[in-house]
């Protein structure tokens, strides 16, 4: 009798560490979705990649080069291989599984934009994201929005701020049709102004009229700003009284507040001295 229960003991242990083994090799997960990330020049980066049951395996980092066509190993595990010291790797676990690798990309440039990816892989098998890091340029347009009698002068200054470029580019938008507005037409213009670091791209329209008004929009790349132009008779005069109205309901507004606190503090002083 007791050498059954110490075989059947000896079997259950063996099925113990049978299972032990199967759920220690298991391959890892990466929970992360692939994702874009869109951030300004000069900011941090911090891409994250999200992994289910590491074990001894090893996180690996890698950008995508458009030259070669190949993925460039930034970092396995913590040691960072990349030259660049604003590349860095950080690790921390929520639970035995569950664990967060970050690659941080300190005072980014354009340069840095790009395909990374989060990668685990050995002899059986691999597991992989991509994350898509955008990097945007400040960019302004002012003013963006303007009303005008016809045959006024209209400026419009589209300014990208970190770079210089001649390459600003001006499109405009009327009703319903979009179009690239003639350059050489007579009555617009186009200056250019570069100066540390900054770049200036300033749309003149000498007599502006109204077929001029619509969404003027300077583009540089995939980056956009717009400004609405309205040309017609009265219309700064229409745009007055709009701000007039708006100026009167919050002042009507903040009448009505006052007057309701005033009688909210009489009726409150009432029913202490009441209660008193």
């Amino acid at each position: 009798m007791l050498s059954r229960i110490s075989k059947l003991t000896q079997l259950m242990i063996m099925i113990h560490g049978l299972i032990t083994a199967v759920i220690s090799n298991k391959f890892p997960e990466i929970l992360t979705q692939t994702y874009n990330q869109t951030l300004n020049i000069s900011d941090t980066a911090i891409l994250t990649c999200h992994v289910k049951n590491l074990g001894n395996h090893h996180v690996t980092w890698l950008k995508y080069d458009s030259n070669t066509l190949t993925y460039l190993p930034l970092t396995v595990g913590e040691q960072v291989f990349y030259s660049d010291t604003r590349y860095f790797v950080s690790s921390y676990s929520t639970s035995l599984d569950n664990s967060y690798w970050n690659l941080e990309i300190s005072n980014l440039k354009l340069s840095d934009e790009g395909i990374y990816e989060c990668k685990i892989s050995n002899r059986r098998g691999s597991v992989s994201i991509q994350i898509y890091l955008q990097i945007q340029i400040p960019m302004t347009i002012k003013p963006s929005r303007l009303y005008v009698e016809p045959g006024s002068s209209v400026e419009l200054d589209c300014t990208i701020y970190n770079i210089n470029t001649s390459s600003i580019t001006w499109h405009f938008s009327s009703l319903n049709h979009t179009n690239k507005y003639n350059i050489y037409h007579y009555d617009i213009y186009e200056k250019y102004h570069n100066e540390k670091n900054i770049s200036k791209s300033q749309l003149i329209i000498r007599h502006a009229q109204p077929y001029h008004s619509g969404l003027w929009t300077c583009t540089y790349k995939r980056q956009r700003r717009s400004a609405k132009i309205f040309v017609e008779k009265g219309a700064l005069q229409h745009h007055h009284q709009q701000q007039r109205l708006v100026s009167n309901n919050h002042s009507s507004f903040s009448i009505q507040c006052t007057m309701s606190l005033i009688l909210f503090t009489l009726l409150l002083g009432h029913h202490m001295t009441y209660r008193i």
